[in-house]
């Protein structure tokens, strides 16, 4: 079995949503003889807590402490790939690293876990996971395999086999924009602030990270920056020309490893998940990245079945279930023969196909790094916003703030696919209901108060700066 982690990967830029660009041949192919999901979501809008919900099949303030400078997948926590060894596989992780590193726990339970340099592309693990292929055609057992690229990830001006695939006649800002890691992230609302300063924190393990309040505060200075330069929509454009690039190299290089599967002799015996961990915003609510919003820019993503393994009838197949990102523990262990993970929170998706009895999930819900909380049905989603999810009066927040004080937000998302047109003045009764949906679902939940204790180098470092 084999999960490829298409980091960053919003739905509706790929060929086969709503993308009228040619965006994925290859997953296109693939979806010939597979099975998409198309109502399919992340648990959050960030890498890291995305990814910790994938590998456990809980939601992210239930794995640790929801503190994005905190926050680490724990040795006590039973992993995806813990059970598949458990289960007699071969277990082997091929990471682009940045935030799905061994340092933050995502190496628990792989035999093989190797990570090449910080965000890094399927260009650089294809073909390590295609060399520990070879290396394992000699064996007998099973394996699963877990590989991570970030190709569709800031900046979105990448070096790969495509650069201009899409606009090639463009000539503007956006040309040295798209190039520049962080540049894009000075872009609000259609606005470019050159000289806003975007803060970094030392993360407890050690590292450096962006944060994420950053956002808010580009916001915030919006107005007052003298130095700001308004980009036409033709630059927003090309923009997005060049993430439908990445899109397209991404999708080449994963095409490139599903052929060798076959050239190797696995296909046949050899399901492949393909999916991701958050979108991008891209402008649609103000924002390039995708940590500032939870909204489907951000949440909506790929869930797509495939490889010769899967029963021919399913071949071309679209299911309308919902699922999200905690349905893969139990999927995987489904199709290994196996029951779910204790303390697992997702159900099968392949049971969903056999037509098993599988009871329908009314809601996904996400948590972002911001505080967001989010319920996404297959119609509406809701969105509660303003205070941090380490707040200790966060439920009581959520139940007693008004339903139009500004904290809530409403989305007919099924027709408005943008999710441009805040209905929760106009249909409160949904809003109300859907409140209670939220309000009963965060109080179910097994808050963990695990936290990433501070590395000793990083506290030599921060005592020399007077933090301590």
């Amino acid at each position: 079995m084999v999960v490829i982690s298409i980091d960053g990967l919003r739905a509706d830029r790929a060929h086969f949503d709503r993308n009228p660009r040619p965006t994925t041949p290859n997953l296109d192919a693939f979806l010939e003889q597979g099975v998409r999901f198309p109502n399919a979501f992340s648990q959050s809008n960030e890498s890291l807590l995305s990814h910790a919900a994938l590998f456990t099949g809980r939601y992210p303030s239930e794995v640790a402490w929801p503190d994005y400078m905190e926050f680490i997948v724990p040795a006590e926590a039973y992993t995806l790939a813990e059970a598949m060894q458990d289960l007699g596989y071969e277990t082997a992780g091929f990471s682009a690293s940045g935030h799905v590193k061994a340092l933050f726990g995502f190496d628990q339970g792989f035999s093989v876990w190797d990570e090449a340099e910080d965000f890094a592309s399927f260009f650089n693990t294809v073909p390590r996971a295609l060399a520990w292929l070879q290396r394992h055609q000699a064996e007998a057992r099973p394996f699963f395999m877990f590989l991570h690229g970030y190709d569709c990830h800031r900046p979105y001006a990448h070096d790969s086999v495509f650069y201009h695939p899409f606009d090639p006649d463009y000539q503007g800002p956006m040309e040295t924009l798209a190039r520049r890691r962080n540049a894009t992230e000075r872009i609000y609302d259609g606005v470019h602030y050159p000289d806003f300063l975007r803060e970094a924190l030392m993360h407890s393990g050690g590292v450096w990270m962006s944060d994420p309040y950053n956002y808010l505060r580009l916001a915030e200075a919006a107005d007052t920056d003298t130095a700001a330069r308004p980009l036409s929509q033709r630059d927003l454009d090309h923009m997005m020309a060049h993430y439908d690039g990445a899109v397209l190299a991404a999708d080449t290089y994963v095409g490139l490893f599903l052929e060798a599967l076959g050239q190797l002799g696995f296909w046949e015996n050899t399901v492949v998940i393909v999916l991701s961990d958050h979108g991008e915003d891209l402008q649609t609510h103000g924002f390039s990245n995708h940590r500032a919003v939870l909204y489907d820019s951000t949440t909506r993503v790929p869930f797509l079945i495939g490889g010769g393994a899967i029963p021919a009838e399913w071949h071309g197949r679209e299911d309308p279930a919902l699922v999200d990102a905690m349905d893969l523990t139990a999927t995987i262990t489904d199709i290994a023969g196996a029951a779910p993970m204790g303390g697992t929170r997702g159900r099968s998706a392949w049971a969903i196909l056999e037509g098993d009895a599988v009871p329908d999930k009314p809601a996904s819900y996400q948590q972002g790094i911001l505080g967001h909380t989010a319920l996404r049905t297959e119609s509406h989603r809701l969105v509660f916003s303003g205070f941090r999810l380490t707040d200790e009066e966060y439920g009581q927040l959520m139940a007693e703030e008004p339903i139009d004080g500004g904290h809530f937000e409403l989305y007919h998302s099924a027709m408005d696919h943008d999710e441009q047109h805040d209905l929760v003045s106009t249909q409160v009764e949904l809003a109300e209901q859907l409140r209670r949906d939220m309000v009963s679902w965060y109080g179910s939940l097994r808050q963990s108060q695990v936290r990433q204790p501070l590395d000793p180098e990083a506290r030599k470092m921060l005592n020399k700066h007077g933090y301590w």
